[in-house]
């Protein structure tokens, strides 16, 4: 016989003995007493010994391979016990990918997955076979995206997130909180448009200040803000919340204030800015802020700029931010801001609801006198009843007061006199005699008085 056809046999024998062994190899099995896996013959012996702390089946065909775990790291073995794939992966899933590249017998730097170092535990990018091709120098990595020449992996530095490509250089600048928002900016490195546009705000781990930066990490708006929330993760967001000296305002792609920070949260002033980017009339806006040094109220416009200056202790909404009056309080009373921050009523109302139905009165143009407020005159202390300008429409005469109630001609108000409840019309006259020792016998009283009137 001569050598050819002798080394024709001998690869066959030897195929046949692999494939034997294959089937022998192929059955998982725990060993019960060292709790470690291993892989047993048909007749229950061990053709691979139970050393690993987990193992999956054998898969693939003329390449056969399992995933173990071994020293706390996943790697395959084939189907002689070898490691294939070195044990340096962090999960099961990652050594499967490497164990279905190795299963292709593809060239093995083409394909990198990241692996953490068991001694250093420094992350860096191994090939299918868990050979290094870049070495495990950072503190944590992610999987490579997109297609030669433009794909990325991202890479933490110094307790920051950027992105190197295939090469192993860093294209995108370690200056990021999360893995994501590098794998973010990683995208838009690789679309390569949007340079001018897509920005996002991070911390900068030296001044524990925030700023904004572009896709390729360099700053574009220099760190010098407590807070700045997220343009969006595209580039159509021109505009972001900023936060300084405790106060809110809007900037765009490259700092410039589009609103002062003077709001106290950042969904007031992602509603200033709202208004302005819907065309809103500036004159039109009008919205309650606190002076940060004074603590005095006051309204401004969605630029942040006052437009009633601070000088109350406490303010109301326009209706919508865009009516015609609200409430403010002064010396512990309320009062009718007009649009242009003019007091449309003296300060004399005690709660605040009656200053806000003395606007509602007033922005009607309801007749004056039909509606009466009762107000306590702090100089007699006795109780009388004001118009909604604050003017007295029934002198302060009574020792307490209530609103009145009913309609036209039929209103009436429970009022006490010399100790005692009645009721008076909305002229002042006692219509039922105060004699009742409360306001609710009496306003029983005015009740039926009220029923019994005609218009």
């Amino acid at each position: 016989i001569n050598y050819a056809i002798m080394k024709k046999i001998s690869a066959l024998l030897l195929f046949a003995i692999m494939s034997l062994c294959q089937l022998h190899a192929q059955t998982m099995m725990l060993d019960h007493s060292s709790k470690r896996y291993g892989f047993v013959k048909d007749d229950g012996t061990w053709l691979i010994k139970p050393i690993y702390q987990r193992a999956t089946a054998f898969r693939g065909e003329e390449r056969k391979y399992a995933v173990v775990r071994y020293d706390d790291f996943w790697g395959c073995i084939d189907i002689q016990g070898n490691m294939v794939v070195r044990n340096v992966f962090g999960t099961r899933e990652e050594a499967e990918d490497a164990g279905a590249e190795w299963m292709k017998a593809d060239e093995p730097g083409r394909w990198v997955y990241p692996a953490c170092n068991a001694e250093t535990r420094k992350w860096g990018f191994v090939n299918y076979y868990g050979q290094w091709k870049f070495q495990p120098i950072y503190e944590g990595a992610g999987t490579f995206t997109g297609r030669e020449p433009m794909s990325f992996a991202a890479v933490k530095i110094n307790e920051r997130w950027g992105c190197i490509d295939s090469k192993g250089i860093l294209i995108v600048n370690s200056v990021f909180e999360t893995r994501e928002q590098a794998e973010l900016a990683g995208n838009q490195w690789i679309s390569g448009r949007h340079y001018d546009t897509w920005r996002m705000g991070v911390l900068d781990a030296k001044t524990g200040k925030y700023g904004v930066v572009n896709y390729l990490g360099r700053w574009v708006v220099k760190p010098d803000y407590e807070m700045i929330c997220n343009f969006g993760d595209d580039h159509h967001h021109a505009y972001a919340q900023a936060k300084r000296e405790g106060r809110w305002g809007n900037i765009d792609r490259n700092g410039k204030h589009v609103a002062e920070c003077i709001f106290a949260t950042a969904a007031d002033a992602a509603y200033a800015l709202n208004e302005m980017e819907h065309g809103r009339k500036i004159t039109s806006w009008r919205f309650p802020v606190e002076h940060p040094e004074t603590h005095a109220w006051g309204w401004v416009d969605y630029l942040g700029e006052w437009v009633i200056s601070p000088m109350y202790q406490e303010v109301t909404h326009f209706v919508g931010d865009t009516g015609h009056f609200a409430t403010a309080k002064l010396d512990k009373r309320w009062c009718v801001v007009g649009e242009t921050g003019m007091q449309m009523s003296k300060v004399v109302f005690v709660i605040p609801t009656d200053a806000w139905q003395a606007g509602v009165e007033w922005d009607g143009r309801k007749e004056l006198g039909y509606w009466q407020c009762p107000v306590m005159d702090t100089t007699t202390h006795s109780w009388g009843y004001v118009n909604y300008k604050g003017d007295w429409s029934i002198r302060a005469t009574f020792d307490d007061a209530k609103g009145f109630e009913g309609e036209g001609a039929n209103r009436f108000a429970p009022a006490k006199r010399e100790g005692l409840w009645g009721c008076i019309d909305n002229t002042g006259k006692f219509v039922v005699n105060h004699q009742y020792k409360t306001s609710a016998e009496a306003y029983e009283q005015g009740r039926k008085w009220s029923a019994r009137q005609k218009y």
